[in-house]
């Protein structure tokens, strides 16, 4: 049963993890409390997870969480569920699990840099790639360190959660290989979908949701790659097709980019190819205009049936603050949660547009010697991710600096996100390390405020009051770490 090739220490720790929750179900042990992270990939997690639970015919309860703070861990203590589950987050707010959480059943199922330990307390089983030398940034999600979970539950009923795991993968843009193919685990958990006859993988033109709206919306949405004067402008992208002579109606119906004829996609792609390179483009930016595709094969839904476009759904969900709609869809609600899904996906589109435009006025992204900043609105703490990713890609951002996002949460304090180019990475940068060491030598609580992630993408939550003494000592920290080894800052 190990057709993933995982090494026997990570199959064993799996067997642990799985018989434990078993013999929670078995006896008479209180609700299980599920949490996961408000992210594509969380609610991938946690769609695996209360689908498995379910066949187990467990009681549990499900929380959502935009991230693990120690006030909700000491939450959960106080509530004394005795048996507790946390995906997509955890590894890095491991001592305060330890704290609250001293002799409670624990198992955490994440992907992100764990903290340095010395034993695992032996009342929690701590699952994480990392551990395993398997890389969580580029090589396997939370959701699917959970689809494994699920799979060492019970691999014949749990293998239809399969798509799930690509799901959250996609939804935490692991897709680094060339033309943005996973690679790593979660490459052979996309072949082993593909044996199971559950997922198709194919190359194609790569614009998101190519099946779903007009050419003309699809290239103005495209952030990877930019297309210059094309991305964010309408007008131009119809102006472009039309002298490229690419119908966009069949008849009174806009044409979707799946509708076009083999001929048709190859002129678009030479086109925008020549557009890319006389904009001082790569070859490779221009070479990933075709992409791979992950045809879920059990979904017959528009929305569903591209685990891309599955992904965008569900992050449309949580950074609209309504996760548990898309937790529904996960768990096969194709009515009511699955319009509402829709609808939501719209919404936040026009948001990210509408700040996109922000972002791009002149002084907005402000400047230090190693990094760039801005602030977005009160109230975009939920988008601020987002919108600092499509910054980076589409190089509204210089790439030679991270860029950080800030945003007022509803506390007064700031929710930070920060994104960098893998370039960078390169170098020495690490923006989780980088943001913690920040918090520390700022003498901020870190009782109330975390900072976690991975090295080219991270984010924390500081006081309001902190913001300048922190550019300025993450500006210092950057700057050692891209001018010496990564391993001196961890």
């Amino acid at each position: 049963m190990n057709p993933l090739g995982l090494s026997e220490e990570f199959e064993n720790i799996l067997n642990s993890a799985a018989e434990k929750l078993k013999s929670w179900i078995t006896s008479d042990e209180k609700i299980i409390r599920l949490s996961s992270h408000i992210d594509a990939d969380g609610i991938s997690a946690a769609g695996i997870l209360c689908h498995a639970l379910n066949r187990l015919n467990a009681r549990y309860h499900l929380r959502i969480l935009r991230q693990l703070e120690p006030k909700f861990i000491e939450s959960l203590a106080k509530e004394k569920r005795n048996c507790y589950i946390f995906s997509d987050f955890g590894s890095g707010q491991l001592n305060f699990i330890q704290k609250f959480l001293p002799t409670e059943n624990v198992i955490i199922l994440d992907h992100h840099e764990p903290l340095k330990r010395s034993k695992s307390p032996p009342n929690i089983i701590e699952i994480n790639p990392h551990f395993y030398g398997i890389d969580g940034s580029t090589e396997i999600s939370g959701a699917g360190v959970s689809f494994l979970f699920a799979y060492y539950l019970n691999p014949t009923e749990n293998i239809d959660l399969l798509h799930l795991a690509l799901v959250g993968a996609l939804g935490d843009t692991q897709d680094k290989a060339k033309q943005h193919t996973l690679i790593g685990l979660n490459a052979k958990i996309a072949e082993l979908g593909v044996k199971e006859n559950l997922l198709q993988i194919e190359k194609d033109l790569y614009f998101q949701y190519s099946e779903l709206k007009p050419i003309h919306k699809v290239l103005m949405e495209t952030t990877e790659p930019y297309l210059p004067g094309l991305t964010g402008n309408e007008e131009a992208c119809v102006r472009f097709l039309g002298s490229i002579g690419i119908p966009q109606h069949a008849g009174e119906n806009w044409r979707t980019i799946s509708e076009l004829s083999t001929e048709e996609k190859k002129n678009l792609t030479t086109q925008l190819t020549q557009l890319i390179l006389s904009h001082d483009g790569t070859s490779e930016e221009a070479s990933s205009l075709v992409g791979t595709k992950y045809k879920v094969l059990t979904e017959t839904e528009l929305y569903l049936s591209e685990a891309r476009t599955y992904a965008s759904l569900l992050n449309a969900c949580g950074r609209t603050r309504n996760p548990g709609i898309g937790v529904a869809v996960c768990l096969g609600d194709r009515e009511t949660h699955y319009r509402q899904a829709q609808d939501l996906l719209v919404q936040y589109q026009t948001k990210i547009n509408s700040l996109m435009e922000k972002i791009k006025r002149p002084g907005t992204i402000r400047e230090t010697e190693n990094i760039q900043y801005f602030y977005a609105g009160e109230g975009d703490e939920t988008m601020v991710g987002t919108i600092s990713t499509i910054a980076v890609k589409t190089k509204i951002a210089k790439p030679s600096k991270p860029l950080i996002g800030f945003s007022k949460s509803d506390d007064k304090d700031f929710k930070i996100s920060a994104r960098a180019q893998d370039e960078l990475v390169k170098k020495g940068l690490h923006l989780a390390i980088a943001l913690r060491k920040t918090i520390s030598e700022l003498g901020i609580d870190t009782s109330n405020y975390q900072a976690g992630g991975h090295d080219a993408a991270a984010g924390a939550r500081i006081p309001a009051s902190h913001d300048s003494q922190f550019i300025e000592t993450l500006n210092k920290i950057v700057k050692k770490q891209i001018t010496k080894e990564r391993t001196n800052f961890k």
